[in-house]
């Protein structure tokens, strides 16, 4: 390929994304947008009942859109559905009515929400850089980074945030009114402690620096993309200041102390032993630099600052535009980290402010940094080496660069990460979808968990539901757990009929070990409950009586699929006496 030819395909900027230089370009980096999900689903090929890790808690709900009797006054169900943000329930709830399993719609979200990352990414980095290769890597890095984690995959509204805020982040970029204020409604209406951020970038483009103050800004164009954008964020979080809950308030930092599920191992750790990782590393409390620096290719972003400097020798640097966008994004992101700690948990976990501010800035910018080092390394074989030379050096270069971007990050059995769960027991599934609507299952296996999205039938309690930022949930559900746990181990049955008929127990779901004190003393039900474990434990050890429940087992069990088996509670309910 000769030299002029290469320069006028990778070094030549365009205008805009539709020109006819840059689409071949773009398709490449939805492409990659489009492979990364793909590859997630093709693990899951041949498994019929699988869902991603996230979903099990924020989607499952959403079967009720398909079918309003689901889950009729179960307490998990009701609190999933309250949090849930108005976005995520008219994208799920629309498509229902269109006969579109919510489920199944988690698992197609993905693809769809890669694409649009890819393209949002792409167009927003050539309105920074106008070279569309460059453009490409910053898509293909941040796509990278994402798949590492389970970000996109959840289909929650986590994954709807970045493509909707890189649409916000391209409008407030060209200065497109429609651009900014539509993104800043959609992050609003998808993930609203977000558009705090967008407030805190739109408060700073209301002023400049002039010398050494700070002025209003004079450009009455920005002034009015500013105040608007925040006039919509006013609106859009005003419902959530006014709104109250039946599982409000939101836990206090005192609080949380004395909370296990906020401890180190806990279900929503937040606190750490290490002071380093619990601001830096965690992923609840801490910065998350880290995360945001995958994959390795964007520690060249930590280069920029030397090609901004040297912009003679870096020429292509100086073609990067609108750069305050990402010190606005740093700026607001980490102040709203401070301020999130400082009125825990007002403001939600302190390390969702910086983990995506940080990740758009790093990523984003080193795909840019790293084509602009590409081109500097290009121009200095023309200069350096002879003409036989140059064309095999240029090749092995440009080879070496593809590797390194396209497919070294991706080797890894484990990408991309996906935190897919599969169910085990189809059967059990089948069998509880053709019992009563209103059915409830008490368990304390880690399988019950997955029983309201693989058979829309509801449970008590389950460790992954055990999330303990709202005390009007929590407390409940830790009442619920406690009781549970209880009537498992009795040996009295009518603390277990009590149970059942109290808190309308149509089945109980056991293994072949979950009788033994050594599955409570290894169980997660032991950390973050103690006290009645505990009991529960030396009740075990001390009485020469079996737990009722167990003693029932064997008349009372309606189905059994491997090591696991379904108790009827009218059956318990039904035994006078097992004396």
């Amino acid at each position: 390929m000769k030299t002029n030819k290469i320069d006028s395909i990778l070094f030549t900027p365009v205008n805009y994304w539709w020109d006819t230089r840059s689409v071949i370009w773009l398709v490449m980096a939805i492409c990659v947008g489009a492979l990364y999900p793909c590859m997630a689903i093709a693990k899951m090929s041949g498994i019929e009942f699988w869902i991603q890790d996230d979903a099990r808690q924020h989607i499952f709900w959403m079967m009720r859109f398909t079918d309003p009797e689901l889950f009729p006054n179960n307490l998990i169900a009701n609190y999933f559905q309250s949090i849930a943000p108005y976005g995520m329930t008219l994208v799920f709830g629309s498509l229902a009515k269109l006969s579109i399993n919510p489920i199944f719609l988690s698992k197609l979200l993905p693809l769809i929400l890669g694409i649009s990352t890819s393209f949002f990414a792409y167009v927003f980095c050539l309105e920074l850089f106008p070279f569309p290769v460059a453009s490409l890597i910053s898509s293909v890095f941040l796509n990278q980074n994402l798949w590492t984690q389970d970000g996109l995959s959840s289909a929650t509204a986590r994954a709807f945030l970045v493509p909707i805020f890189l649409f916000f982040l391209w409008g407030a970029t060209k200065k497109s009114y429609a651009g900014t204020w539509i993104g800043t409604l959609l992050v609003g209406l998808f993930y609203p402690t977000y558009a705090l951020v967008i407030a805190g970038i739109m408060m700073l483009q209301c002023f400049v620096v002039t010398g050494r103050k700070i002025r209003i800004n004079p450009q009455k164009s920005d002034l009015t993309l500013a105040v608007v954008s925040l006039i919509i964020v006013f609106f859009v979080l005003l419902p959530h200041a006014l709104m109250t809950s039946e599982f409000d308030p939101v836990v206090s930092y005192a609080e949380a102390q004395q909370i296990n599920a906020f401890q180190p191992g806990g279900r929503v750790q937040f606190f750490q032993e290490n002071f380093w990782d619990f601001i830096f590393n965690a992923s609840r409390s801490g910065l998350r630099i880290s995360s945001a620096l995958i994959p390795d290719l964007t520690y060249s972003v930590l280069l920029l600052p030397i090609l901004l400097s040297f912009k003679k020798t870096f020429r292509l640097s100086q073609q990067i535009k609108s750069l305050h966008i990402f010190n606005y994004l740093i700026l607001t992101g980490i102040t709203l980290f401070i301020l999130s700690h400082l009125f825990l948990f007002k403001l939600y976990l302190p390390s969702r402010y910086t983990l995506h501010t940080l990740r758009l800035t790093i990523t984003l910018l080193s795909g840019i940094t790293f084509f602009i080092l590409f081109e500097a390394i290009y121009q200095l074989i023309q200069q350096k080496l002879q003409e036989k030379v140059r064309s095999v050096t240029t090749l092995l270069i440009f080879l070496l660069a593809s590797f390194f971007i396209l497919v070294e990050p991706v080797i890894d059995e484990d990408f991309p990460t996906s935190h897919y769960v599969v169910g085990h027991y189809p059967k059990l599934y089948t069998f509880l979808q053709n019992t009563p609507k209103d059915s409830n299952v008490a368990s304390l296996l880690n399988e019950a968990a997955n029983l309201p999205s693989f058979s829309q039938r509801g449970i008590l309690v389950g460790i992954e539901y055990g999330i303990a930022f709202h005390k009007g949930y929590y407390e409940q559900f830790s009442n619920l757990a406690k009781q549970t746990i209880q009537s498992h181990f009795s040996p009295d049955i009518s603390v277990l009929q009590d149970f059942i008929s109290n808190k309308n127990v149509s089945f109980w779901l056991v293994n072949n070990q979950v009788f033994s004190d050594g599955f409570l003393q290894k169980s997660d039900w032991h950390f973050h409950f103690p006290e009645v474990t505990n009991i529960a434990i030396a009740t075990l050890e001390s009485s020469d009586k079996l737990p009722a429940l167990q003693r029932l087992e064997k008349q009372c069990t309606v189905f059994t699929e491997k090591d696991i088996s379904l108790i009827d509670s009218q059956c318990i309910l039904a035994a006078k006496s097992l004396d």
